[in-house]
């Protein structure tokens, strides 16, 4: 193959056993997965208690008997670890502007430090990455990157979350299949997808078992047949949401949060008005010094919109799930689902030309005539 975005008609040419159910979304195939190791056990699909896994983002996070701060704690959870979702709770209680809660074995969990995720380690793997390579998506809640195809070789600085997107550039297969039941989240055949980084090259193996491929149909845009004109995108930082309209009516709006001030530096989302004007499904962003309270390295940020020059950008969130209060570098964090969105509706769309869409071109003056305009106040 030679183009970087799959069709479902290419994977079945392929001959891809099965490849139509790893094209469903991740959350609708969580249940299929057999737990591993600490991992709980998810109840059958049509089980409504259940909605899916949670991972927590920081140790420490604390589990009450009720959905209330001033709740008896039960216990503190530890960082990364996976816990099952049983219920959305909308409480009285939380931050003033999240009083989101999950219901869990034990009790309840504020939902800032918890990031649902999904679990699906039974995806089918594409055993050629054809000239340009192509973008998948890891569908388990982590794992820990390898600098090869094997389970035995070296583990790189790395921990690649659920969610986040990457560009495949070489499939291999090894010789290392691992043992029957000796991996946290499912069964790890013998292919490997070798993933790219256009920050820090190097080598990054993840098992093809537990990536999606991201197919042409899921890049389609949103009212594409709308004039340019007729789209406009609007940040409000006081409300902390995002709102989009089509000539003139809203039609789509998510929280989000924008910048703020980090050691005395000034990261707030600039005002006025600004333009889409480069997107990428995925970008490996960092910044600052180890250990400084503004420092950060995250590969695989999916679905990055930029509309300023300066790099500020929409774009999907996996190291909180805490919406509606600036806590960014200046860019506006959204959830991964509502990046996505954003990175199909607005325009210019994305590039289709396999050779243009993972190349982080120099910025240039746009064709105006063809972007969304972004309304920061």
């Amino acid at each position: 193959m030679n183009k970087t975005l799959l069709t479902r008609r290419h994977l079945l040419k392929l001959g891809v056993a099965g490849a139509m159910g790893a094209l469903l979304p991740a959350h609708a195939t969580w249940a299929r997965t057999a737990a591993r190791s600490s991992v709980p056990a998810l109840r059958a699909a049509n089980d409504k208690k259940s909605i899916g896994y949670g991972l927590v983002l920081s140790g420490g996070t604390l589990l009450r008997v009720e959905p209330n701060i001033k709740a008896k704690k039960v216990k503190a959870l530890k960082r990364d670890e996976v816990i099952e979702l049983l219920e959305r709770v909308d409480a009285d209680s939380g931050s003033a502007y999240n009083k989101v809660w999950y219901k869990v074995d034990g009790g309840y969990v504020h939902s800032a430090n918890v990031l649902p995720v999904p679990n699906q380690s039974g995806n089918v793997p594409i055993t050629e990455a054809g000239e340009f390579g192509f973008w998948a998506e890891l569908t388990v809640p982590y794992f820990d990157v390898r600098v090869g195809a094997g389970l035995t070789t070296g583990r790189s600085k790395y921990r690649y979350y659920g969610s986040t997107v990457y560009k495949v550039k070489n499939v291999v297969k090894s010789a290392d299949v691992s043992p029957a039941g000796k991996t946290l989240f499912g069964a790890i055949d013998n292919y490997w997808y070798q993933l790219d980084d256009e920050q820090f090259p190097a080598n990054y193996f993840v098992p093809a078992s537990y990536m999606r491929i991201i197919v042409e149909e899921e890049m389609e845009p949103i009212s594409g047949n709308l004039d340019p004109h007729d789209k406009n995108l609007l940040v409000n930082l006081k409300e902390q949401r995002v709102h989009a309209y089509e000539k003139g009516k809203e039609v789509w709006t998510c929280r989000c949060a924008t910048g703020k001030n980090y050691n005395g530096g000034d990261f707030q989302t600039p005002k006025g008005d600004h333009f889409v004007y480069r997107k990428t499904p995925s970008q490996h962003m960092w910044g600052g010094i180890v250990g400084d309270e503004g420092s950060f390295d995250l590969p695989g940020i999916p679905w990055v919109s930029y509309f300023t020059t300066g790099g500020v950008a929409f774009h999907g969130t996996y190291w909180h799930n805490d919406y509606g209060a600036p806590r960014s570098h200046g860019c506006v964090n959204v959830t991964s689902e509502d990046a996505k969105w954003l990175f199909r509706w607005s325009m210019p769309y994305a590039d289709s030309n396999p050779e243009n869409w993972y190349t982080q071109a120099p910025w240039r003056k746009p064709d105006f005539n063809k972007v969304t305009v972004v309304k920061v106040v």
